[in-house]
């Protein structure tokens, strides 16, 4: 991996934890509701985190900071400009904050960043050129799925 793309992950993930909130968002921060094709895309995720309401309502606090992050980054300098340097900050700052969450839910990290999981099918798996509006609205669907956990 280059410096760069290190540089770009480490800011990226700066920007969520620290500056955009994180875990710390209250409960009722607004998080829009996917169309229902899209809710049937993230629904395992609401499965996995099913009985799991603490690690549900971190995660959609997280996953709608990320999708926050990467508006304000497709509006100015593009930090995250790939599906690659998405896909890798998703996997690695997710798993670096939530690892116990992510050993705690069998099926919640396949369920999110598998070859099959939500982001896969949301986003595709090949590598391109980062649309943020489209990125944002997939990190905003599973940050939804995990909210319908919760309830």
């Amino acid at each position: 991996m280059k410096p760069a793309d290190l540089l770009a992950i480490g800011l990226a993930f700066v920007a969520i934890v620290y500056l955009g909130g994180g875990a710390q968002r209250p409960d009722g921060a607004a998080i829009p509701p996917p169309t229902a094709e899209v809710q049937r895309v993230v629904a395992p995720v609401t499965a996995a985190l099913a009985g799991h309401r603490d690690e549900a309502r971190q995660l959609a606090a997280f996953y709608h900071s990320a999708a926050e992050t990467v508006r304000r980054d497709g509006a100015g300098a593009k930090v995250i400009t790939s599906t690659a340097h998405l896909r890798t900050f998703c996997e690695r700052a997710a798993t670096l904050r939530f690892q116990g969450a992510f050993q705690k839910v069998p099926g919640l990290a396949a369920a999110i960043h598998g070859p099959d999981g939500a982001l896969a099918k949301l986003l595709g798996l090949e590598v391109a050129e980062l649309d943020h509006g489209k990125a944002a609205d997939a990190l905003d669907a599973v940050a939804w799925a995990c909210r319908e956990a919760v309830r």
